[in-house]
Parts: structure tokens; C-alpha cells; sequence
């Protein structure tokens, strides 16, 4: 199961080896000076997270999860976090995370279209509403 977003008072917590491993590196405090300098491609060309990445690429078989739960096989060429890094900056290198007593994975692998459409970005982007009377 796959949560995403959620409310900013609800904790989440990492308890992978993996992430407590290289949060040594990368602190909640590093990423979010990242974050406030518009530098964050600092944190996705490091080598903890380029060995996370292609793990759970392995993992899946290079394969895109949301296409191949509509039963179309395409590669995957990204890994998703489920929970935004900008806004759950100490998730940065979880495969999973705790919520309420649950144990969710936080990266997902997709291709390139399905990671648009994560973010609404390019053609996916929501298009607002026009109510039918316009005067």
C-alpha cells in the first residue's frame, strides 16, 4: 500500500539499515540547507543515493511499477519518492517508512512518463476548472 503526501503534524519514521547507514552523511538539517539554496541535485548525484536507486531499480527489475499494475511492461529509468523529499527531508534514503503502526515503501521505480505524471508535470499537470457560465 502506497500513501502519499499526508498532513505535516503526522510522523513518519525510517527504520531501514540501509538509511540509518547513510543518514550519517546526508542529516534532515544538510538536505533541508539543499532545499533552501536550490541545490537539492547535490543530494540526487550522490553516491548513497545513486546505490539506493539502483537497488530498488533491481529490485523491480527495471521495470515501472504504476505501468506494470495496468499491465503494461516499460523500463524504469527513476526512482519515486513517495514521500516528498522537500517535505520529508529525513526519508531521503528510506525504502520504507512507519505510519501509524503501518510499514509503507517510500520508493517506487517508474519510467520517465509515469514520474511526470507523479509530479503534474509537463501534460499531466491538473487543468483548472471553468465553471460553464463564464460572465
Amino acid at each position: 500500500m502506497l500513501v502519499a503526501g499526508g498532513s505535516g503534524f503526522d510522523s513518519r519514521s525510517c527504520n531501514c539499515a540501509t538509511s540509518q547507514k547513510n543518514m550519517a552523511e546526508w542529516t534532515k538539517e544538510k538536505i533541508k540547507q539543499l532545499i533552501a539554496e536550490d541545490k537539492l541535485y547535490r543530494f540526487y548525484k550522490s553516491r548513497e543515493w545513486k546505490e539506493l536507486k539502483e537497488k530498488v531499480l533491481k529490485e523491480f527489475h527495471n521495470e515501472c511499477l504504476w505501468c506494470r499494475e495496468k499491465g503494461i511492461i516499460s523500463k524504469a529509468e527513476e526512482v519515486h519518492h513517495i514521500q516528498y523529499v522537500k517535505k520529508y527531508p529525513e526519508l531521503a534514503l528510506c525504502e520504507y517508512y512507519d505510519y501509524r503502526g503501518q510499514r509503507y515503501r517510500n520508493l517506487v521505480p517508474l519510467c520517465h512518463d509515469c514520474h511526470d505524471r507523479a509530479h503534474e508535470r509537463m501534460k499531466y499537470k491538473k487543468k483548472k476548472q471553468v465553471n460553464e457560465e463564464r460572465w
